[in-house]
């Protein structure tokens, strides 16, 4: 895996000369904060891009918002609450902590901030085509509130429930492509997809021995291929 590490004046902007020189998306890559900058030194980060093919998703243990990591919730539904009313969008911010076991036997622990709103118009536009403003304004946040508490936090921004509804979605696709493939023998090549997204296909199909996948092009063009097992 490629892995780059960046100094600068900040976290967020250790993190943004990173990525640009990656040419990376944050959901490309795992961030891990080397040095805050606290003692008035520069902030140094490690970018490591993330193989999606190869990516697994252990078990997370989620529990209400008020059980840990008080203050960066707090911090996040502030920034986000303020973001949506400059927008002149109203909506209800609520946080949920879920935690996975660590590769160092810690625990990582990630925010997930649901908005939900009565306007089902403002919702979709904060959701954009395929979820493109969503990623957006979930990287803005995440910058944010680096800002303010000197280390990259992990947050997620869910909005109607789009990001299950999405799962969901592309799980009955992968199922129903890997069918097509077994039935013709022939891979199946599927459209274009944020890394997150292709995770997701990657995961549904991973047990699956009559077929197996494999991500293929570039940045915003980059694809999952579903093939037929090889005999």
């Amino acid at each position: 895996m490629k892995s780059i590490e960046i100094s600068a004046r900040t976290v967020a902007e250790a993190v943004e000369l990173a990525l640009a020189q990656l040419g990376k998306d944050r959901d490309e890559v795992a961030i891990a904060v080397l040095d805050a900058g606290e003692s008035g030194d520069e902030a140094l980060v490690r970018v490591t891009v993330v193989d999606d093919d190869e990516e697994t998703s252990p078990a997370p243990v989620t529990t209400a918002a008020a059980s840990g990591g008080t203050e960066v919730q707090e911090i996040a539904r502030t920034i986000l609450e303020d973001l949506l009313e400059r927008m002149d969008i109203h909506a209800y911010v609520t946080p949920v902590v879920t935690r996975v076991p660590g590769q160092k036997g810690d625990v990582e622990e990630t925010i997930t901030l649901h908005v939900e709103g009565a306007d089902e118009e403002a919702m979709g536009l904060l959701i954009g085509r395929r979820g493109d403003t969503l990623r957006s304004l979930q990287f803005l946040l995440n910058l944010l509130v680096s800002r303010r508490v000197q280390k990259w936090p992990q947050i997620v921004v869910d909005v109607g429930n789009y990001r299950q509804r999405r799962q969901e979605s592309l799980e009955g696709l992968a199922r129903r492509m890997a069918e097509r493939v077994r039935q013709t023998g022939r891979p199946i090549m599927l459209e274009p997809m944020a890394a997150y997204e292709r995770r997701i296909v990657h995961l549904a199909l991973r047990d699956d021995k009559t077929i197996y996948t494999e991500s293929t092009g570039e940045g915003e063009n980059r694809k999952i291929v579903i093939y037929p097992a090889k005999q």
